[in-house]
């Protein structure tokens, strides 16, 4: 990794550890930051969940002595846990929310994205990202994004489906999250120089914006659509864009997975000969 994005993922890691901190602190004195009872907000879990993902990072880089055992227990409470809050948000949402309650419980969305980076964690603490065609490590962290991305449709277009929770529209993704979901996303991908991304985008500037196109695509070809189509929002709680986005998330990943497949194929002599 250069040394530059080694600097850069110092920094990010450490902005998280603060502002989570920070969260924290003022939610256990009760004033949490930018709270609102008639949108989303930065749940304290949440913030522990970021608090503890980046703690890890910079423990394990910078004290000789960290047990590998505590990452991966930690990682586990944090995936487990945001496993949890998912399954009782699905099974019985009207039982384990409260909108009268001080405390406001992590979005689906949000879980989701926070198991995703857990279990990247996780295999990256066993072993190394692999030379593979199955390039598991790239599709975790833009998985990861993907609930970001359709929140940021719901900001955009005030979407209350994929704003919040109608039980409690406190229960969603914050700006403020989709920030701090942001800022771990480029931490990671930063701090890993063994994701088959960083091998397609050394091919040349061909590949860069070849890339660069369809990541961009999946946000404003659904924008796009809803600023020409429009929608109405009280007939309908999702529309074509939410098909068109992932349609946008499906062509980046498969054709990365595709490109690692041919690369794989031209570095084995025995694919060639075949």
């Amino acid at each position: 990794m250069e040394k530059r994005f080694k600097t850069w993922v110092e920094i990010l890691d450490i902005a998280i550890l603060i502002g989570s901190s920070v969260l924290l602190i003022a939610w256990f004195f009760g004033y949490p930051l930018f709270y609102r009872t008639d949108g989303p907000v930065l749940s304290i879990f949440t913030a522990i969940s970021l608090f503890v993902i980046a703690g890890l990072r910079l423990a394990t880089r910078h004290f000789y002595l960290w047990p590998f055992t505590a990452n991966l227990a930690f990682l586990m409470i944090v995936g487990g846990g945001n496993i949890s809050s998912i399954l009782m948000l699905l099974s019985a949402p009207s039982v384990h929310i409260n909108p009268k309650s001080y405390l406001v419980m992590t979005s689906i969305f949000t879980s989701i994205g926070l198991v995703l980076f857990s279990v990247y964690e996780i295999l990256l603490y066993l072993r190394k990202t692999p030379k593979s065609p199955w390039i598991l490590d790239d599709i975790l962290i833009h998985l990861a994004l993907v609930p970001g991305g359709i929140s940021l449709i719901g900001h955009l277009f005030q979407n209350p489906t994929y704003l919040s929770m109608s039980i409690d529209p406190r229960v969603g993704i914050s700006p403020l999250e989709m920030v701090f979901m942001a800022t771990l996303a480029l931490s990671t991908i930063l701090s890993n120089p063994n994701l088959f991304l960083w091998k397609f985008l050394k091919g040349g500037l061909t590949n860069q914006l070849i890339f660069l196109g369809l990541f961009i695509n999946q946000y404003i070809a659904p924008v796009v659509y809803l600023l020409f189509a429009g929608a109405n929002w009280h007939s309908e709680p999702f529309g074509l864009e939410l098909f068109i986005f992932f349609g946008g998330v499906i062509a980046t990943l498969g054709f990365l997975l595709i490109q690692a497949k041919l690369d794989k194929n031209f570095s084995d002599p025995d694919m060639l000969e075949t």
